[in-house]
């Protein structure tokens, strides 16, 4: 095939991952497209067609239209457009990606698309990034982690810590940790290193956003199931659990009293799940009874919403809150 037809082939495929079902393109489009934007001129139309067959044959999902004077689309791209508005909220909400970082990416999502599907994008407004500026390269780090769990390599760097004067330093004297990686978890708006030392038993945690010079290291990494048994998956599942969502505790039953409104009541619906009870009290007063791990993040969104709901059982449950609660009173009135 000469070059000349090869590059035709390959412009023809770049124009129809530009159409969808509502915006087609027929022969004379796709020639006119050649020459104005590839420079590809003097294209016989009937050629086309041959290209189209060529590309379905291959495996490229291009349909025609009914009416086929409107020509083809591309039936299947990468991702559907509401699965890319997905992804670039999340690059857009994660603070460890920066306002550079988010644009190229964004661009790259919107390459996946139709030119209507990027023209239906183009009509939103973008929000701020809502996030400080990013002290060091995530993306590379991710790669380098990658590599590394791809590799069985351990991975070195450096930790920092916040001191009193909220200044980041280096954790130790700028001590070099060498971690055996197994995954790494996105929680909180952070990642997280999942992954254990050898001269320690069980699994620990790093993340990712305060870490500095990390580099693949020489060593091969000791195996997780060495370190956690013959079923590291849910082991390492459970940790995060504990030790990273902190979801350690036994599943208690809790009844809360509280004042209907709309704004209440998605609150405690988001909090509770699609299985809380609800009951009118004579008093006008609604309870809500509902399961939940008991564990920090429990009593943390009691002390958040303390102004609104109130715990009525288990009695441990409402005496712990009452206890925080006093606490924090305590440090105002000193």
């Amino acid at each position: 095939m000469a070059t000349e037809r090869k590059e035709k082939l390959i412009r023809v495929l770049q124009i129809m991952e530009s159409t969808d079902e509502k915006s087609p393109m027929n022969a004379s489009q796709i020639v006119e497209k050649l020459d104005s934007k590839y420079t590809l001129g003097d294209i016989d139309r009937r050629s086309i067609y041959r290209d189209i067959s060529m590309l379905q044959y291959c495996g490229y999902q291009i349909t025609q239209c009914k009416d086929k004077r409107k020509g083809w689309y591309m039936e299947k791209h990468a991702f559907d457009d509401w699965e890319i508005k997905i992804m670039m909220d999340a690059v857009q909400q994660a603070k460890c990606v920066s306002e550079k970082e988010t644009v190229e990416i964004r661009e790259k999502l919107l390459a996946l698309t139709s030119n209507r599907g990027r023209s239906r994008f183009s009509h939103m407004i973008r929000p701020v990034k809502d996030c400080s500026e990013v002290d060091v390269e995530i993306g590379q780090y991710i790669e380098m982690m990658l590599e590394a769990m791809f590799l069985h390599k351990k991975i070195e760097f450096q930790y920092t810590e916040i001191t009193n004067d909220m200044e980041k330093v280096l954790r130790r004297n700028g001590k070099v940790y060498k971690l055996n990686l197994y995954t790494i978890y996105w929680a909180s708006n952070n990642y997280y290193l999942i992954g254990s030392h050898d001269n320690h038993e069980g699994l620990t945690h790093y993340r990712l956003d305060r870490i500095l010079n990390l580099c693949i290291s020489d060593e091969y990494a000791i195996d997780a199931k060495e370190k956690v048994g013959p079923n590291p998956e849910m082991f390492i599942q459970n940790y995060i659990e504990e030790s990273v969502n902190h979801y350690s505790g036994d599943v208690v039953r809790i009844e809360v009293e509280y004042e209907p409104d709309p704004a209440m009541n998605a609150i405690l619906y988001d909090f509770a799940g699609k299985d809380v009870k609800v009951r009118k009290q004579k008093n006008g007063l609604y309870r809500a009874s509902f399961t939940k791990m008991n564990s920090v993040t429990l009593i943390g969104w009691f002390l958040q919403y303390g102004n609104w709901f109130k715990v009525i059982a288990p009695e441990h449950l409402k005496l712990e809150v009452m206890s925080e609660l006093g606490k924090a009173l305590h440090k105002y009135e000193d």
